[in-house]
Formats: C-alpha cells, structure tokens, sequence
C-alpha cells in the first residue's frame, strides 16, 4: 500500500512594489493637500482695494482748538476784514463771547461791554443771545444799544444782528476762508474750553 506524503503549503510572496507604489501615493496625496491649505487656506487674504477717488465735491477734516487759539484766530480775521484799520470794536471769548467798543452816544464817550452766551445751531451756525450789557453809566434800553451796534460798525456779511431778539446770528455757512475753504462748528462749549469744528475743503 503506497502511503501519499503532503508537501508544506508554500508561504505566499510579499509583493513590495504593491506597497512601494502605495507608500508613494499616499505621500503624493500628502503633499497635494498639505499645498493647498497653505496656498488656499493659510495664506493671507487679499483685501479688496478701496475706491482711491471720492466723488464728494469737498472734504471734510475734524479738528478741535482752545479759547485762546479760537482769540488768536478771531483777532488775525478782524485785522484782515479791517485792512489795517481800526473798526472800533473788539471781540474775545472767554466763557463767553465778549463784545467791547468806545461809542459816542449823546455826545458823551463811553465803553460798551456786550456779552452773549454761544450756541450752536443747524447747518453748524453760531447763535448768540445777549446775557449782559454795560454802556458806561448810561441806563440805556437793549435794543437801543444793539441797534447803534449794527448801524455804527461794519461786520461781515454772515454776521446779522437782530435786536428786537437780543442775538446775533454767525451764518459761518456764508463765510469762506481761503481756498474757499468753509467751516462749520460741531461743539462750542467755552467753560469746560470744549471747542471742535469741520473744514470743508472744496476738490471739485
């Protein structure tokens, strides 16, 4: 009886280029995802560049000053709208806005002292409200007083005094510096020397 003999089963064959391709691949598939995060992801963006021309027929600059700047100011355009000459009058601010001139009424010289209280109103104008009034010893009326102020002295053409109402109104919308620069006031508080204003400068 011939007695069958069963050789060992062969051990299967390890296919390294199967694994040598697959390392490869997944390295490739690695490094394509590895450029796109840094490309698409991490890089910074681009911010849209802004339109570099305005169509606004002026610009606006914010600025603030002081009491005394704003005398400074006051005191350089009386002598530029006088040309040099004494109009008689003189304007200051302190906690308010202070009026002074050496008048003749009666035929008697006296110093008038008007002080009124500011207050800013539409469009960036002034208002002022007379708070005080001494005409040397004379017991005058106000709108006497007001009345041989506007008669008796030359103001530019954006101050109105209105003395039935006891004001004086600063349309700053009518005045133009230079350039034809304009100005409009934002706050006017002369106590806490809170004083801001914006220049419109024409482009167009």
């Amino acid at each position: 009886m011939q007695i069958e003999t069963r050789s060992a089963p062969k051990k299967p064959r390890r296919n390294y280029w199967k694994w040598i391709c697959l390392t490869l691949i997944s390295l490739l598939l690695i490094l394509a995802g590895w450029i796109y995060v840094a490309v698409f992801i991490l890089s910074p963006q681009q911010e849209p560049t802004p339109s570099l021309i305005s169509n606004k027929s002026a610009v606006e600059f914010q600025t603030s000053t002081t009491k005394s700047d704003l005398n400074q100011l006051i005191s350089t355009y009386i002598e530029d709208f006088s040309k040099n000459q004494d109009i008689g009058y003189k304007v200051f601010v302190a906690n308010n806005v202070n009026f002074t001139a050496e008048a003749k009424i009666f035929d008697q010289p006296v110093e008038l002292h008007l002080k009124f209280s500011p207050k800013v109103v539409d469009n960036g104008n002034v208002e002022l409200t007379l708070k005080d009034m001494s005409v040397g010893a004379l017991p005058l009326p106000v709108s006497y007083v007001m009345n041989y102020v506007s008669k008796n002295y030359k103001f530019p053409n954006w101050v109105t005094i209105i003395p039935k109402k006891e004001k004086i109104y600063l349309s700053l919308d009518k005045l133009k510096l230079k350039g034809d620069t304009k100005v409009r006031v934002d706050t006017l508080n002369l106590k806490k020397d809170d004083i801001s204003f914006t220049l419109l400068v024409p482009v167009n």
